[in-house]
């Protein structure tokens, strides 16, 4: 008999606008982008201890979340990879998107 080919996994349909490796612990780092606001968004944290994923939803002031997200996995002991995503982009890299990165960067102790 011919053996079933498995279709390869697709990848995640937009690939993430940043993708970094901090030496902060993802919780950790979920709390700290979430504690400020990033363009005048608030940062409302879902921390899943046990699968190793936090994400951090922007939403408006009234308490709307919008399609814009960190999402924070631990890769290691202290370790972590932060993602930004925004599902609502048209054209590329805009403002927020280095707000973004500058959050990430001062709560991973880079800048």
């Amino acid at each position: 008999g011919v053996a079933a080919v498995k279709p390869l996994p697709q990848p995640h349909p937009d690939p993430p606008l940043l993708s970094a490796p901090y030496n902060v612990p993802s919780t950790t780092m979920a709390n700290c982008l979430a504690a400020q606001p990033i363009s005048g968004f608030t940062g409302v944290p879902s921390i899943q201890p046990d699968a190793g994923v936090a994400t951090v939803t922007l939403a408006l002031g009234d308490g709307t979340r919008m399609a814009i997200n960190f999402i924070i996995r631990r890769t290691g002991s202290g370790m972590s990879l932060v993602e930004w995503r925004r599902h609502l982009t048209v054209g590329g890299w805009e403002p927020i998107d280095s707000d973004a990165h500058t959050r990430a960067d001062t709560c991973g102790g880079v800048s």
